[in-house]
């Protein structure tokens, strides 16, 4: 009998180019997260834990959902999933890797455990943003800063 682990938390994409650039990142996040796996293999990082904030209607009085960024959100209960979270996230920074995005945070909470929280940010210093038109270069792991209330290294 384990114990249950829940795992929750959201990318937040990055916003910083006008159409057409803009269009075509949030098409590419939405692709990136369309192509993982439904059903993914233990520690399981898939499909259908994630959802992606979006504005679907133009009404002049309706809420902006995309303000200054979509957010990329995701959530499950597993069992006892602790135990297999480095290799979680290893998944889950090779994910970070394939989108464009600013900040990302992760929450998980045992039954017997405390809230943890991990954060990941695109270090603007390191990584250029070109308004070019051309399309972002990807943000891989020397482009981000990593902390954590868990004490631990990936």
């Amino acid at each position: 009998m384990g114990m249950r682990t829940t795992l929750y938390g959201y990318i937040e994409e990055m916003d910083f180019w006008k159409s057409p650039i803009k269009n075509k990142v949030k098409s590419h996040n939405h692709k990136v997260i369309g192509n993982l796996k439904n059903n993914d293999e233990w520690p399981p990082l898939s499909k259908e834990m994630f959802a992606i904030t979006s504005n679907h209607n133009n009404e002049i009085y309706r809420p902006n959902l995309e303000y200054s960024g979509r957010i990329i959100h995701f959530g499950s209960n597993l069992k006892s999933v602790e135990y297999e979270l480095k290799e979680w996230l290893i998944k889950y920074e090779k994910l970070l890797s394939e989108l464009i995005w600013l900040e990302s945070k992760v929450h998980f909470q045992t039954e017997y455990s405390e809230l943890q929280t991990l954060t990941w940010r695109v270090d603007l210093n390191t990584y250029d943003i070109i308004h070019d038109q051309s399309f972002p270069i990807p943000i891989n792991k020397s482009h981000w800063n990593f902390e954590s209330t868990w004490d631990f290294k990936i």
